[in-house]
C-alpha cells in the first residue's frame, strides 16, 4: 500500500465545514475550498517534499478590450505528482479562469492564476474529502459539522426557551437562554412594520422579563443585559429614536466614556461613519466579489454614504477585493459603472451581508465570555 496509514486516515477523514466557503454563480450557491487550504493540506498530509505541481497546458480561449478594460479567459491543465514510499501517484485536472483589469498584462496574469488553482484543486480533490471531494455530494455528508451545544441546566431544571411569532405560532425552541436571545435579536432585525414588532415583543415580553429576574448574569462584557439591548432594537422598531439615544447614553455611561452627540439622531441628520478594525479584517478574509481569489482587501463603497471631506464611508459599507480588482475600480473612477460592468454582483447587498455576520460573531463571542464567567 503506497500511503501510510496516518496518510490514509487522513485522506478519508472528514472536510471540515470552517474550511468550506460559498458563492452565488448564476443564481446557484456553490460551495468549495479555498486554494490556499488545499495546498496546506498537501503539505499536512502528503509532506512539503512528497509532492510535485506541473501546469502541463494552458491557453487563453477568449479576450478583449472595451472602454479602457482588458479581460480574457483561460483553461488549464495541471499534474500533481505524490510520492508515496517506492510508488509515484500522478493525478490531473482541468479548470477555468477569468481575468479582468486595466492592463492586459494583470488581466492575463489573473485569468491563468485562477485556472491554474482550479485545474490544481480539481486534480487534489480525486484523493479524498480533505481537498473538496465531499462537496459533491448534495448531501454533504462527508462534511464534519460542528457538534450542537448541549443546553446548561438553570436552578436544577432543564429551561426551554420559546420564539413566539406576532401570531403566537412557535418559531423556534432554545435549551439556551443565550441562543434564545440570538434567535429574538435575529428576528426583530428582521421585522420593519412596527406594528408587527408590537405584537411580537408582546407575544415574548414574559420571557424576556424572565431573562433580567431569573438570570442577572447574563449581561455582555459592556454590563449590559442581553434583555435591554433586545428591549433598545424592539423600540428602535417602533421608530422611537429618542428611547434608543437614551439606550446608548446609558450603554456610554456604564463603559465610563464622554457622550458625544449622535448627529444621525438630529433633526438635521448626518451619516453616521462607523469604524470597525474587527470587520474590515473580516472582510478581507473573504474571497473576492469578482473573481472568488484571495487574498484580498477590503474596499469601501464610495457610493453608499453622501461624500464627506477627508472621511471614507463607514466600516459597514465594505466588500472584499482581490489586488488586481481593487486596483482596476480604483482606475475606472466610476465605481457604480464598474460594478454595473462587472455582473449582477449588488455590493450595497454583500456589505449589508458581510456586516451582519460580523455583528452575529461578536454577539456569539460574548456569548462565549458568559459562558465562561458562568
Amino acid at each position: 500500500m503506497p500511503f501510510t496509514d496516518t496518510q490514509t486516515k487522513a485522506l478519508a477523514a472528514k472536510l471540515s465545514a470552517k474550511h468550506v466557503k460559498t458563492r452565488q454563480h448564476g443564481g446557484v450557491t456553490l460551495s468549495y475550498i479555498e486554494g490556499w487550504h488545499a495546498i496546506a493540506e498537501a503539505n499536512r498530509i502528503f509532506g512539503f517534499d512528497a509532492w510535485d505541481r506541473e501546469t502541463v497546458s494552458a491557453q487563453c480561449v477568449w479576450n478583449r478590450a472595451r472602454n479602457g478594460h482588458h479581460e480574457c479567459s483561460y483553461i488549464a491543465q495541471v499534474r500533481i505528482r505524490v510520492r508515496a514510499g517506492d510508488t509515484v501517484v500522478s493525478r490531473e485536472g482541468s479548470g477555468s479562469g477569468h481575468g479582468v483589469s486595466t492592463t492586459p498584462g494583470e488581466a492575463h496574469e489573473s485569468a491563468l492564476k485562477q485556472a491554474e488553482t482550479d485545474a490544481m484543486k480539481r486534480a487534489l480533490v480525486t484523493f479524498g474529502n480533505p481537498f473538496g471531494l465531499a462537496l459533491y455530494d448534495k448531501e454533504q455528508n462527508g462534511v464534519r459539522r460542528p457538534v450542537a451545544r448541549k443546553s446548561k441546566p438553570i436552578d436544577g431544571r432543564q429551561a426551554s426557551w420559546v420564539v413566539l411569532g406576532a401570531t403566537g405560532k412557535p418559531l423556534s425552541t432554545h435549551g439556551d437562554p443565550v441562543e434564545y436571545c440570538s434567535a429574538l435579536r435575529k428576528k426583530l432585525k428582521e421585522i420593519e412594520v412596527a406594528e408587527e414588532a408590537e405584537a411580537f415583543w408582546t407575544r415574548n415580553r414574559n420571557s424576556i422579563e424572565s431573562l433580567r429576574k431569573d438570570l442577572p448574569w447574563l449581561r455582555t462584557n459592556k454590563g449590559e443585559h442581553y434583555a435591554d439591548i433586545l428591549e433598545a432594537l424592539y423600540k428602535l422598531r417602533l421608530g422611537k429614536p429618542a428611547e434608543h439615544s437614551k439606550a446608548k447614553a446609558t450603554e456610554r455611561k456604564v463603559n465610563n466614556t464622554a457622550t458625544a452627540v449622535d448627529k444621525s439622531l438630529l433633526a438635521i441628520s448626518t451619516s453616521k461613519r462607523v469604524r470597525d478594525k474587527e470587520h474590515l479584517r473580516y472582510v478581507a478574509s473573504q474571497p473576492c466579489l469578482v473573481c472568488g481569489r484571495n487574498p484580498c482587501q477590503s474596499h469601501h463603497i464610495r457610493f453608499a454614504q453622501p461624500r464627506a471631506m477627508g472621511l471614507k464611508v463607514s466600516d459597514e459599507w465594505v466588500v472584499p477585493l482581490c489586488v488586481t480588482h481593487h486596483r482596476s475600480l480604483h482606475d475606472a473612477g466610476d465605481e457604480e459603472r464598474w460594478w454595473k460592468q462587472h455582473g449582477s454582483i449588488d455590493p450595497i447587498s454583500e456589505a449589508e451581508r458581510l456586516w451582519e455576520q460580523t455583528r452575529a460573531a461578536k454577539f456569539n463571542k460574548t456569548v462565549d465570555e458568559l459562558r465562561v464567567i458562568r
